[in-house]
């Protein structure tokens, strides 16, 4: 609405905004390919900032070893189709870390947001 085009700038700070204050975790990212992002933790954090307590922590591990990794990716691709994002991105994208493909789910989720259809 600002009559600006989107920069992935814009999405990561939103990204850490949203962590940060609405989910009031410490976790933030500094580009779609930092490494941190292949445990799935920051993108549970980052819907837990959208909706708060969608996001269970007690199905919720570290994410070091890739078995646990990906059931923290599954569980937040999960969330967010429940939250109603169309989500293109597969478990091993965000494991392997393939950073189009989680600017996209990023992106989706801030669209999502912004459109106001979750409510607060």
């Amino acid at each position: 609405k600002t009559g600006h085009e989107i920069t992935e700038v814009d999405i990561i700070n939103w990204a850490n905004q949203t962590v940060k204050v609405r989910a009031g975790k410490n976790t933030t990212i500094t580009q779609f390919k930092d490494a941190q992002l292949s445990t799935g933790v920051y993108l549970l954090d980052l819907l837990n900032g959208i909706k708060k307590g969608v996001v269970d922590y007690n199905m919720v591990t570290p994410g070091h070893m890739e078995e646990d990794a990906l059931m923290n990716s599954k569980y937040a691709i999960s969330i967010a189709r429940k939250l109603g994002a169309t989500i293109f991105v597969l478990p091993e994208d965000i494991v392997e870390v393939k950073p189009k493909m989680i600017l996209t789910f990023v992106g989706t989720l801030m669209a999502l947001d912004k459109s106001g259809v979750l409510g607060m």
